[in-house]
């Protein structure tokens, strides 16, 4: 059993299941610091959080699939 496949396999699992459990964090986390794109609407809006919510879980699922497989190879 090789050392870093297992504990690839389990960072993998562990950040895909952050990354689906808790995706607008992982938006925030992403964006801190950046000036928003467009000045107008209400404020507190965040129209476009809903398009990276999924794409942040989509590589949540990658992530999960990523490690179940390094962990099929290590075992």
């Amino acid at each position: 059993m090789d050392l870093r496949t297992l504990l690839a396999a389990v960072l993998g699992v562990g950040l895909g299941l952050f990354f689906l459990a808790v995706p607008d964090a992982v938006v925030q986390i992403h964006t801190a610091g950046r000036a928003p794109p467009g000045r107008g609407g209400e404020y507190g809006e965040n129209s476009s959080a809903g398009r990276w919510r999924r794409v942040v879980q989509v590589v949540g699922v990658a992530l999960v699939g990523a490690g179940v497989y390094f962990a099929s190879v290590a075992l």
